[in-house]
């Protein structure tokens, strides 16, 4: 799982836009600049509370991995390059943390944190992805479960 923490927040960020400025141009064929641009956002966030900054910043990073997880092998291997040269790490290695979520929680049995939640949800929303539907059904009740105490002990 992606951590951001105060040393590494300007690196993560600088990677967040990398992927945003791809997303927006090569796959949106907007203007990365617009005034909804989560890179934006975030310097905004930044400016009320670093704390909402990283938790923001951590949240846009999963999302943006995930949506392009399946991006073309091409637009991948441009991506890669792009991090690559740039000094950060590449695609598929920022991508990894995300993609073997679903087998860990499977083999463990529990989905442990809303980081871990979120990703699994993204997962079974995705009708593409390549998860078994036995898989599917047994992610889906440890969503379940996952929400049901969650709910429980919010109470």
């Amino acid at each position: 799982m992606l951590k951001v923490t105060d040393d590494n927040y300007n690196d993560y960020k600088n990677i967040f836009d990398i992927l945003w400025q791809f997303k927006a141009t090569r796959i949106l064929h907007i203007d990365p600049n617009v005034e909804y641009s989560p890179v934006i956002i975030l310097t905004s966030w930044e400016k009320k509370s670093k704390s909402l900054a990283k938790r923001g910043l951590k949240e846009g990073l999963r999302d943006i991995l995930t949506m392009m997880l399946d991006l073309p092998n091409a637009m991948k291997t441009e991506l890669n390059e792009e991090l690559i040269n740039k000094g950060f790490p590449s695609f598929n290695q920022l991508v990894s943390t995300i993609k073997d979520t679903p087998q860990k929680v499977l083999k463990r049995g529990k989905i442990k944190n809303l980081d871990e939640y979120y990703i699994i949800k993204e997962f079974l929303a995705d009708q593409t992805s390549d998860i078994s539907e036995v898989d599917r059904q047994q992610l889906d009740k440890l969503l379940w479960n996952f929400e049901t105490l969650t709910k429980k002990n919010a109470s």
